[in-house]
Formats: structure tokens, C-alpha cells, sequence
């Protein structure tokens, strides 16, 4: 094992904020109503099947979380399920608290202005990877920002001649 390097997994959690599982939860519902509705007057099977369909659309939508795991290696993301990347600590040159995103922002994997989002809603952390960067929701950004902190590589310092400005190339 190479030090820093642990061999427990920690694991952050971040589900779609209640005030937009209620929203989306009513509009779900409304459809599933409608379209039943529709059936048992006369709309016949593709109604119900109409219904049945949304109801199967909605559930996991209001079920959806955000998974970060850390490893010895890297942090793990997940959204819905599904959407995943693997970010190595050895890529990441900050990580800091991100927005507050909502429905505006939308929900699952987002391709944003200057990198990717796996988001659920509600508070995220920005990672950043050079010229790209990941933003993550996370109920506790903090927190995450504090088990991450240890494991990214301290600045070098800028000694050497190259960083001085001493290279030795040719100077016109």
C-alpha cells in the first residue's frame, strides 16, 4: 500500500431535495390520474398502458440519488444508477463547494459549459481536473471536501530554473 492509500471505502449520499420530489411527485401523479382516468372512461388499454408507463418513469426519478466514494485511488461518482465516471486523485487540481442546483439545472448526467454534472439537486462540490471539471451533488460538501483534501498531491514549488524563468533557451 502506498502511503495515504486506504483500504475503506467512504461513501457520500445525496438524494433529490424534498421540495422537488414533491413537485415532480404531484406532476407524476397527476399524469398517472389523467391517464387511468382516461382509461376507465372508455380511453380503453392504451391509457392504462399510458398510466402504467409513467407511473414507471416518475418512481425512479423521485428515487434517484448521487453516490461519491472514495478509494485509495480516486473518488467514484454515480447518479441514477447508472451514469458513473471515476475521477483519480492524481487529476484533481481543486476541489471546492459548487452551486446549489435545481431543477433549472436539471437532474442524472448533465453536460455543462466547462465539464460534467451528476446531479440530483441541492448543494454540489466542484472537482476540478485541469481545463474540465466534474460537479457533483452531495448533501454535505464540506465533509467531502475534507476527505478529499488529504489525499491531493501538495504544490510543488516553483525552484527549479525553468520556473525561474532560467531555461536556458534562446532570448531575443
Amino acid at each position: 500500500m502506498t502511503p495515504g492509500e486506504t483500504t475503506a471505502e467512504t461513501t457520500f449520499r445525496a438524494a433529490i431535495p424534498l421540495r422537488y420530489r414533491v413537485i415532480l411527485g404531484t406532476l407524476g401523479f397527476a399524469a398517472v390520474a389523467g391517464s387511468a382516468v382516461a382509461a376507465l372512461d372508455g380511453g380503453g388499454p392504451a391509457a392504462l398502458v399510458t398510466a402504467a408507463f409513467i407511473a414507471v418513469i416518475f418512481v425512479p426519478v423521485l428515487l434517484m440519488t448521487a453516490k461519491v466514494s472514495l478509494s485509495g485511488q480516486g473518488i467514484g461518482i454515480r447518479v441514477a444508477g447508472f451514469f458513473s465516471t471515476e475521477v483519480p486523485y492524481r487529476e484533481i487540481t481543486a476541489v471546492t463547494a459548487g452551486p446549489v442546483t435545481g431543477l433549472r439545472e436539471g437532474m442524472g448526467l448533465r453536460i455543462l459549459p466547462d465539464g460534467t454534472g451528476y446531479l440530483v439537486g441541492g448543494p454540489s462540490v466542484r472537482i476540478e481536473t485541469g481545463k474540465t471539471a466534474v460537479l457533483v451533488s452531495c448533501s454535505h460538501p464540506e465533509r467531502l471536501i475534507a476527505a478529499v483534501s488529504p489525499h491531493l498531491s501538495a504544490p510543488r514549488p516553483n525552484t527549479g530554473p525553468a520556473e525561474r524563468g532560467q531555461g536556458g533557451g534562446l532570448h531575443r
